[in-house]
């Protein structure tokens, strides 16, 4: 879907869905096992001290750069301090270097002038670029996105998280800039805002990835009143963690100094994802980031296959079935034959003559659909 089309929807109401979310039913979805990589990075597009300040072309073909250029590709990202029309040009160059249609989904940030998105303007970005906001780039089988606006003081930034799905991934990721010190001095919004992006993420029926500038540096680091960034770390497993237990911290990915020096950084960006899933964690090696102020960081995941339908027996009756995977193991009050069913699991290879049938599935988990 072209980009400038989907932007001017998103000037809606706070929390309105642009799709119902009726539009998720559905009676059987099966999401194959899939490796995905997520970038986030504060692109810093409407910044004068910023090195593409007057050069938003060369500013989109970096992102292009960085979402192909650290190890395997990028399969999403989620950008911040973008304007409208770099949205625009963004997925088109997407779309030349992977060849291969993309949606880039763009919601503007707003100055807090009324109670109502809809009244309040949207901020403006220099040089005619069009509004100024966050944008998340995902392959164009995107069908549902939508935008929330956060607390924010009156007569500043009206701070905004969008969040959009990937239905083959079974994937829902999200996007957000949180207010910084000099319309939040105290931290009380922020504490608001995190509060609000992580109810506007979860509960989910999709498996999430989700991230942005938080514009807080993380509890080990700083502990913030209202708890900072810590509601998040009690529920989500961040990209530089080993799991939920690990400290929560991780590398800078925001330059103090300039000229840029990798010693001298702070971490304000994050990148979340559901607990149990494996991830590794990586950002930009060698010299620093001369781009902008901030270092993109991306996170890969790797996803089960999710597996939602009917039941079924094979013909020799040796085995269930469900969606063209053989079942292996899973509990048998959940997994029996009639039973409405979400699985995740593993695709396991062997010698698995039992089954004449299907693609062979270890079950990590099941519940009824």
């Amino acid at each position: 879907m072209i980009a400038a089309a989907v932007s001017a929807v998103l000037g809606m109401v706070a929390g309105a869905a642009v799709l119902s979310g009726a539009a998720f039913a559905m009676e059987t979805h099966t999401a194959p096992e899939k490796t995905i990589r997520v970038m986030t990075w504060n692109a810093c597009g409407n910044n004068p001290g910023c090195k593409f300040y007057d050069n938003p072309t060369g500013l989109v073909g970096t992102v292009v750069w960085h979402m192909q250029n650290h190890g395997a590709y990028a399969d999403a990202a989620i950008i911040q301090e973008f304007c409208r029309s770099q949205a625009v040009t963004l997925e088109a160059r997407l779309e030349a270097a992977y060849g291969y249609g993309w949606d880039v989904r763009f919601a503007p940030i707003k100055v807090k002038k009324t109670d109502t998105p809809e009244t309040s303007p949207n901020k403006q970005c220099v040089q005619g670029r069009g509004d100024y906001g966050i944008a998340i780039a995902v392959p164009d089988e995107n069908t549902w996105w939508e935008p929330r606006y956060l607390p924010s003081p009156t007569n500043a930034e009206w701070r905004v998280a969008m969040c959009a799905t990937v239905d083959s991934w079974w994937v829902k990721i999200c996007n957000a800039h949180l207010s910084y010190n000099g319309d939040d001095p105290d931290y009380g919004f922020r504490t608001q805002q995190v509060a609000a992006y992580k109810s506007f993420v979860s509960p989910s029926r999709f498996r999430v990835i989700f991230g942005g500038d938080f514009n807080l540096q993380p509890p080990a680091v700083v502990g913030y009143a209202g708890g900072g960034m810590t509601p998040i770390y009690d529920e989500f497993v961040e990209c530089a963690q080993a799991d939920q237990s690990s400290p929560r911290t991780g590398p800078g990915t925001f330059y103090t100094t300039k000229p840029h020096d990798n010693s001298h950084m702070v971490k304000f960006d994050y990148l979340f994802a559901d607990p149990p899933l494996p991830h590794t964690c990586g950002r930009v090696g060698g010299g620093p980031v001369e781009s902008s102020d901030h270092m993109p960081i991306w996170m890969t995941v790797d996803m089960p296959a999710h597996v939602t339908g009917t039941v079924t027996r094979s013909a020799s009756g040796g085995c269930l079935l469900l969606n063209g995977y053989w079942l292996l193991d899973g509990p048998s009050d959940v997994i029996h034959e009639g039973a409405r069913v979400t699985v995740t699991g593993r695709v396991e290879s062997g010698d698995h003559s039992g089954c004449q049938q299907g693609t062979a599935l270890r079950v990590e988990t099941a519940e009824p659909a």
